[in-house]
């Protein structure tokens, strides 16, 4: 299919002599904590590297630098090494789902490579093949991988610009969604074949945020007329109409991987139907299919700066509009009074 990422070789049904050989490190670093005991934390630890190695057969796992599992994930999070001065902390996402894996990029001997952590609780699965959240667990892994693969393609046709290059807030604002967009479709693509369908979920988390993000930017201009700060409402609504973006790609990429539209998903297609976001759906769909049409032998980055032009539009859809961008970074913002936007006075 034209929208969709090539594959290294056939995910299944293969004698392991016609696989192509491991990709990830021959060593695989694996920090446990918090683990009952130290040969608990051992074993796992050995067949969770054995479990990467073998989907490194599918996924390219080449700039794997380790891989923390950790009942305290919160911390593990704040306590990774990232190899480079930064003020942001990483958190687990929470809202409309909570985040129990991440695979942050890090910067080993001027190289960017990929770290993945993950909550010790949601692969313990992986111990027993019986278990009835064996096939999640896998599936977690395997999207985890992807994104390890998925990021090495970006920044092997852009080098230099993960984790080093510095710009203005609104281009920031636009290459977070950008990076966000692409990625879940991307990874969500590559990791469909593996493990437990995660289609329901995605669906159900599209279509709640569908119900929602209106409401929630508008709630935050509400405020705006109260606050006027620039800079706190353009951050508040880039990212709410930025998570939506994001959720309606994991839900397409999914769907491309497994060879689904919308007419084998009611649900998705009856939500759509009438809904001011439906024609940026589209958009979304032709965008990231563009971008993965080229997959990894991209010569510049247009193709990803329409994603972050369709950011634009939304937002201005959703009544804001940046304008006059600065050398500096600075910008003006334009918020037309409107009854949805004004707050409630009792």
């Amino acid at each position: 299919m034209s929208d969709s990422i090539p594959p290294e070789k056939e995910q299944s049904g293969a004698p392991e002599a016609d696989l192509p050989p491991p990709s990830a490190p021959e060593n695989i670093s694996v920090s446990l904590r918090g683990f009952d005991t130290e040969d608990h934390a051992r074993a796992f630890g050995n067949m969770l590297a054995t479990y990467v190695r073998e989907l490194s057969r599918h996924i390219d796992l080449s700039a794997l630098d380790g891989i923390t599992i950790a009942f305290d994930y919160a911390q593990a999070l704040l306590d990774l090494d990232r190899g480079y001065v930064t003020s942001h902390k990483l958190t687990p996402s929470d809202g409309i789902v909570y985040g129990v894996a991440m695979t942050p990029s890090v910067m080993r001997d001027g190289r960017v490579k990929s770290h993945m952590v993950f909550h010790a609780g949601v692969l313990l699965a992986l111990e027993d093949e019986t278990h009835e959240l064996y096939g999640q667990a896998l599936h977690m892994l395997a999207h985890e991988c992807a994104h390890v693969d998925v990021t090495e393609r970006f920044n092997a046709a852009f080098p230099g610009m993960l984790l080093q290059t510095k710009v203005g807030a609104h281009a920031r604002y636009r290459w977070d969604i950008i990076k966000a967009c692409w990625d879940e479709y991307a990874v969500t693509q590559m990791c469909a074949p593996f493990g437990r369908r995660p289609t329901d979920d995605y669906e159900e988390t599209f279509i709640t945020a569908l119900t929602e993000t209106r409401q929630r930017a508008n709630n935050f201009i509400k405020a705006y007329r109260l606050h006027a700060d620039h800079g706190r409402i353009t951050s508040e609504v880039y990212g709410a109409y930025g998570e939506l973006m994001k959720f309606a790609a994991y839900h397409l990429g999914n769907m491309i991987g497994l060879g689904l539209t919308l007419d084998d998903r009611p649900m998705t297609k009856g939500a759509l139907e009438g809904h001011w976001f439906a024609p940026f759906f589209e958009k979304l769909k032709e965008a990231c299919a563009a971008i993965a049409k080229d997959y990894g032998a991209w010569k510049d980055r247009s193709a990803f700066e329409v994603l972050g032009d369709l950011a634009d539009e939304i937002v201005v859809d959703g009544g804001v509009i940046v304008y006059g961008d600065r050398d500096d970074g600075g910008f003006a913002v334009k918020i037309p009074f409107t009854p949805e936007t004004m707050p409630d006075i009792s």
